[in-house]
């Protein structure tokens, strides 16, 4: 009898086995056909529940389960530790992807506020991070160190009736990798910088396939990340880090969104599909990199997404907003159907290896908090424009008005500036003075790469890139050119591809000269906007090809304390 159980237990479940094989089979093949039998609403417009259908984005736990294990091993490590400063366990990458990062567990009879100091070279190359609040157990998050290196790290214990102590730690750090290229400094004047409180802001060379890292003043690596990071590198309203990466490292897309920050440790993380049919046979599917260019916050603190939609015909030309909770996709905005036919169905300006046509190629977004509009710069249009979020209705468009029908002249922004130069192929749209501006008017910085496509070609187009403001009046829609840096630098800084120019503090901007030397140099210049002295400015050189830097940021280490929570991360 025994036996007799034993072989239909065994049946039920080969049968079990076999039936959710099938199943899975018969799911997968039922997917594939939606992919390459794709719906249309009509000629070359996707149906929007087809391009959700396309990118499927999916909450991944790993990563957070792989953080979480390391913090409880922390955890325990501090329980462990004695009371005293000179008892502290000192942890060099706690999180594994970050090696110029370091964690100190120390517990203090009394209890005591932390100063931490990460010796640089100089005082301006010296970053210094007061803790809150007072305690006995600490955990001191340490940003900051220098690669292969021993470096010394100090913390000065305050108690509260303001007595202190001092501890000086080492912590050795390998080499940062070759790939990241070399860095020249050509000049630096630290007083001038916006470093912020205590130096900790660093210079971010934002990688277009491979190492993201942060200089200081003097041009030292101080921050670098193991990951391959593409495009996106963002700071959250949580201070977290936004970035765009692999799902598995031998990956050859990214496609992985993930929440982490300059430690290394993952929140979430979002996986994209990116199975999408190809235009010489789209019965076949091929992999593709989904997020391209851009990810911001929305208010909601919802994601906004610039992405390829899994079109057999085009590419970058779709954002889509995910539900920071669930991973599902909340609304999608195809650019197709906002502007006009003639822009996609006519474009040539541009080809592609695969065939596929990149007639928008959207590079950056903004969203202005005041008036619910977004902000968009589309590089092979030579346009910028803006829409009503919630309706998708076009508000207006900077762009020279050849090429584009009688019918969306309305939307142009007439220039009040005399022989005004408009922009090609730029990227980086940003405001600034947003505290300042009030009704209408907005100040618009962007990067101007100056390299026509579509329009606007003049005599000086090629001839240099610059960071630029202009101020518009969206009632009256009229532009005028505030401020420009980038021309004196001449041809040698024309970047035909990528760049950016941020405003960053100290009446200072900092622009990326990206694609220098047609992509064998990127350069770091940060200029005052007044006296248009260069305060900062770094050469990289001898990186691999396909690995300029995408954007410069200025950003800090130290976002919020060096206060570092151990307490497990909660999956959505």
């Amino acid at each position: 009898m025994k036996k007799f159980w034993k072989i239909t237990i065994g049946v039920l479940l080969a049968l079990i086995v076999v039936g959710g094989a099938a199943a899975y089979h018969e799911r997968h093949n039922i997917r594939r056909y939606l992919l390459v039998h794709q719906h249309y609403d009509k000629q070359n417009i996707l149906a929007t529940n087809q391009i959700k259908l396309n990118i499927r984005p999916a909450l991944s736990t790993a990563n957070t389960t792989s953080t979480n294990k390391l913090s409880k091993a922390y955890r325990q490590d501090l329980k462990r530790v004695k009371a005293g400063s000179t008892n502290a366990k000192v942890i060099v990458n706690p999180y594994k992807t970050s090696p110029l990062a370091g964690l100190i567990l120390v517990k203090t009879e009394a209890a005591t506020k932390v100063t931490l100091t990460v010796h640089g070279d100089t005082p301006a190359t010296t970053i210094t991070k007061h803790l809150k609040g007072y305690k006995t157990q600490h955990a001191v998050g340490v940003l900051g160190l220098y690669a292969d290196r021993t470096n010394r790290v100090t913390l000065t214990f305050t108690r509260k009736n303001g007595t202190t102590t001092r501890t000086t730690y080492t912590m050795k750090t390998t080499a940062a990798p070759k790939a990241i290229g070399k860095n020249t400094l050509k000049t630096s004047k630290p007083q001038q910088m916006a470093l912020g409180h205590g130096n900790t802001k660093l210079t971010f060379a934002v990688s277009s396939l491979g190492y993201t890292y942060g200089l200081d003043a003097k041009g030292q690596v101080r921050w670098y990340s193991t990951k391959p990071i593409s495009h996106v590198f963002k700071q959250l309203a949580n201070k977290h880090l936004l970035i765009n990466t692999k799902v598995k490292a031998s990956d050859s897309k990214s496609n992985a969104l993930q929440e982490t920050d300059f430690y290394g440790r993952v929140y979430h993380q979002y996986n994209m599909n990116g199975l999408f049919p190809t235009k010489d046979d789209p019965s076949k599917l091929a992999n593709n990199t989904v997020i391209h260019h851009d990810a911001i916050e929305l208010p909601n603190h919802n994601f906004l997404l610039t992405v390829d939609d899994g079109s057999k015909k085009f590419v970058e030309d779709t954002m889509i907003e995910v539900d920071r909770n669930t991973g599902k996709i909340k609304k999608v905005i195809d650019l197709k159907r906002i502007l006009p036919k003639s822009a996609y169905e006519n474009y040539n300006g541009t080809h592609r290896a695969d065939g596929k046509i990149d007639w928008f190629h959207q590079n950056s977004m903004y969203y202005n908090r005041k008036n619910g509009e977004l902000i968009i710069s589309g590089r092979n249009q030579d346009m910028m424009l803006a829409i009503n979020y919630k309706t998708t209705k076009l508000k207006w468009i900077l762009a020279a008005p050849e090429k584009l029908p009688q019918s969306y002249h309305k939307y142009l922004l007439k220039p009040t500036t005399k022989h005004y130069r408009y922009n090609g192929g730029q990227h980086a749209v940003m405001l600034i003075n947003t505290a300042k501006n009030t009704g209408s008017k907005i100040d618009l910085a962007f990067y101007d790469n100056n390299v026509p496509v579509t329009r606007g070609k003049t005599k000086q187009s090629k001839q240099w890139s610059a960071g630029e403001i202009v101020s518009i009046d969206q009632l009256k829609k009229t532009v005028t050119k505030t401020w420009s840096f980038g021309r004196t630098l001449g041809k040698r800084n024309f970047t035909n591809i990528v760049g950016s120019s941020y405003a960053v503090g100290k009446g200072n901007t900092l622009i990326g000269f990206g694609y220098a030397d047609n992509g064998k140099r990127s350069e770091f210049v940060e200029v005052n906007r007044k006296t248009k002295q260069i305060v900062f400015d770094v050469d990289r050189t001898g990186f691999r090809h396909g690995d300029w830097s995408y954007r410069a940021q200025r950003m800090t280490l130290y976002p919020e304390s060096a206060n570092l929570s151990l307490r497990d991360i909660q999956p959505k």
